[in-house]
């Protein structure tokens, strides 16, 4: 695999985004942003960054990048979502036109909770309000940025998944579906690839194993020593079969990326 490094600039240093800026040694001057408060660990420059103050816009760095967009779109009414897209695109173009690549993270929650095989190629309404605002996000972007879109399942990883919501005594959610996972690591390390390699498009991010929330838990439960003391009650199981929706990712084994998580069970342990 190409292990070349780029100038990149992160905007949110969240979950996601720190696991992308600690994964390799970015070119020098890379950046990225904080909305509460700087990551003290984070190798990157660092400013402050609010996608909703536009005065906050100012702090984007004026030097060629390749921008990552982790933070989710502004909870705003569908029309001034649009209009406020479209603000931030212009305000970009007329004040730092250097930054022209994006690589947006999106999500599965465009597709349809409909059963079948979704690809990154079907044509599909999203059935859902986050759905819809996200796609509106990937196609607005697209008429401003030269556009690469990521969208990966539900992102766990190390202080954020099932078996920390058992710890806190939080109840398990059900879908109606199975889930579709990936773990924090292997979202990074498909980031950098399409990092890497502008022709890459757009990409569904998932695991091998697309598994209920449900079984995840009882697996927990009698596999993983911080779980086997847990005592779980369990909401009665739905009668209604599970919906057999599937996110399709042949496009990424495609591009040869093996997973070092394919499945939840090698990621919670």
């Amino acid at each position: 695999m190409n292990e070349k490094t780029e100038l990149i600039g992160i905007l949110g240093l969240g979950f996601l985004g720190k696991a992308l800026a600690a994964l390799t040694s970015w070119e020098e001057g890379s950046w990225g942003s904080w909305h509460s408060s700087a990551i003290p660990s984070c190798p990157l420059e660092q400013f402050h960054f609010d996608w909703e103050g536009v005065s906050s816009w100012s702090g984007i760095p004026e030097k060629s990048a390749v921008m990552i967009l982790t933070i989710p779109p502004p909870k705003m009414e569908l029309e001034r979502l649009k209009d406020h897209l479209g603000e931030w695109k212009e305000w970009m173009q007329k004040n730092r036109p250097m930054l022209r690549r994006l690589v947006l993270i999106s999500t599965t929650g465009v597709y349809p909770k409909k059963a079948g095989t979704w690809s990154e190629d079907a044509r599909f309404e999203p059935d859902s309000e986050s759905g819809i605002r996200r796609l509106l996000v990937e196609q607005e972007l697209a008429e401003g940025f030269q556009l690469q879109v990521i969208r990966p399942g539900g992102i766990y990883g190390p202080g954020r998944n099932l078996l920390e919501r058992l710890k806190n005594g939080k109840s398990i959610p059900e879908t109606g579906t199975p889930t579709h996972r990936i773990h924090v690591h292997d979202l990074a390390r498909i980031t950098r690839h399409c990092i890497q390699n502008p022709d890459i498009q757009l990409i569904n991010a998932v695991d091998d194993e697309p598994c209920p929330s449900r079984e995840v838990v009882q697996w927990l439960l009698e596999n993983h020593p911080e779980a086997k003391t847990l005592k779980m009650d369990f909401p009665p199981k739905p009668e209604k079969p599970l919906l057999q929706r599937r996110i399709s990712k042949s496009r990424l084994e495609g591009l040869g990326i093996g997973l070092e998580y394919p499945s939840f069970r090698e990621g919670m342990l």
